[in-house]
């Protein structure tokens, strides 16, 4: 099967392909990064509503190569709502598909992130959307804006988080320790920028480790194909491309914790 990620410009996933934990988990299974071109980070709800459009247009391009279904690789959901709109397979978002299994029968979470406490309108806008905020016990932030301060280069922050290196993953472990003696009885990683340290984090933490952007794939190889095909009005598709094709030739900005080494 043919899975396209899609991803904002800076993710590390969609920048070097998809990472080597997920082949692992999924065998088989062809994942194919299709990054946004639309070069705003989402610092706020405006560029929010801007990076949906990016991720549609985004969609668009991986259904017409071919891909079987999509799971959008950011926490946030970027267009999700969109993409259902218009195209004619499946759709998951990685923080759907999370908070879903971080919240499965109802039980008691915590989120964990690596970004600062600025960006947390993004978890709470999800949190809402997807129903679940009555089960969250907390959100802990283990990064501070100090720590994008020094981004790039081999010892930025981008590279502690990406390699799990012992700083990271100590306060990671710490937060997820914090959460579970609040009540949490699973804990969600709250970027799909830390997957690769997902396996490390959950084989040392005493309540289960929800990667989402591993339970986005798992939820989309078992969706269904749609019963229903969506119906877009004629001309949306191209006025869609034509509206990011304006803006994709704009410095990209950086994301506080995946912009490009």
């Amino acid at each position: 099967m043919r899975i396209g990620l899609i991803g904002t410009p800076h993710n590390p996933l969609v920048l070097g392909g998809p990472a080597p934990e997920l082949a692992a988990l999924f065998p088989g299974v062809e994942l194919i990064a299709f990054p946004s071109r639309v070069p705003a980070f989402p610092y706020t709800p405006l560029e929010q509503a801007m990076q949906a459009l990016g991720h549609a247009e985004a969609a668009l391009t991986a259904a017409e190569q071919g891909c079987e279904r999509l799971v959008i690789d950011s926490v946030g959901d970027y267009g999700l709502a969109a993409m259902r709109a218009m195209l004619p397979i499946p759709v998951v978002g990685s923080g759907e598909a999370g908070l879903a299994k971080a919240a499965r029968g109802g039980r008691p979470f915590g989120i964990v992130s690596v970004w600062p406490e600025s960006m947390n309108f993004i978890l709470t806008e999800r949190l809402q959307a997807c129903g679940v905020t009555g089960s969250c016990v907390g959100i802990v932030n283990v990064g501070e804006d100090a720590d994008t301060e020094l981004l790039s280069g081999p010892d930025g922050y981008l590279s502690q988080v990406r390699e799990g290196r012992a700083a990271v993953v100590g306060k990671v472990l710490a937060g997820v320790t914090d959460l579970a003696a609040r009540g949490a009885e699973a804990v969600l990683l709250g970027c799909t920028c830390m997957s690769g340290m997902a396996d490390t984090i959950a084989s040392a933490a005493s309540v289960p480790i929800v990667n989402p952007l591993a339970a986005g794939v798992r939820a989309a190889l078992a969706a269904p194909p749609l019963t229903q095909v969506p119906q877009t009005r004629d001309g949306r598709p191209a006025l869609l491309r034509a509206m990011v094709d304006a803006v994709a030739g704009e410095v990209a900005e950086d994301c506080p914790v995946c912009i490009a080494s």
